[in-house]
């Protein structure tokens, strides 16, 4: 576990020493609303569309719901910038569509790149990424885009918050997903 650790950090600094910034924010709950990214210029900051270098491989095992799902290299994932509805006990409108959506993108033995931003960890302890598949989607982006999770952004991992934004918007906007339903 401390060598998941000391990896993700070196990947998170050498994600920086590469350009990638935190990005510009807008009115985002846990934001302060500043704007501006430390080191890079909108022409240079990384697009979410695209796998960052700074990408590592990694193996699905086991997706728990729409937002979570497990490693084969013993990591439990949280998704960053979305959150999709509760399953189980705790049943929210399109939680088990959510849950669903997620397990079609990333089946068990998906092979995945995934990407860190500033904070690797939450108070929990599962690792915070953005998931990429081999053809360059980047799944967190997808929930978004399909209406299965709406925008979920805390200081300081705010790489993407535009894009990611945009994606939840174009859903509302289409009423796709829990957004025609809930």
């Amino acid at each position: 576990m401390l060598l998941t650790l000391i990896a993700i950090v070196i990947a998170v600094l050498l994600a920086r020493l590469a350009g990638v910034g935190t990005p510009e924010t807008s009115g985002t709950p846990g934001t302060s609303g500043t704007s501006g990214t430390l080191g890079t210029t909108p022409a240079t900051r990384p697009e979410a569309s695209v796998v960052p270098s700074a990408a590592t491989e990694a193996t699905v095992e086991y997706v728990h719901d729409g937002d979570t799902l497990f490693l084969t290299d013993g990591r439990k994932v949280r998704m960053l910038g979305i959150n999709t509805p509760e399953i189980g006990d705790n049943l929210e409108c399109y939680g088990d569509e959510a849950t669903s959506l997620l397990r079609q993108l990333l089946p068990k033995g998906t092979n995945v790149r995934v990407l860190p931003d500033v904070e690797p960890l939450d108070k929990y302890g599962r690792s915070l990424l953005f998931i990429y598949l081999d053809d360059s989607t980047n799944v967190n982006l997808e929930m978004l885009r399909q209406g299965a999770a709406e925008v979920e952004m805390y200081r300081p991992n705010l790489l993407f918050q535009a894009e990611i934004e945009a994606a939840e918007q174009a859903a509302i906007d289409s009423g796709v997903g829990m957004w025609g339903v809930c």
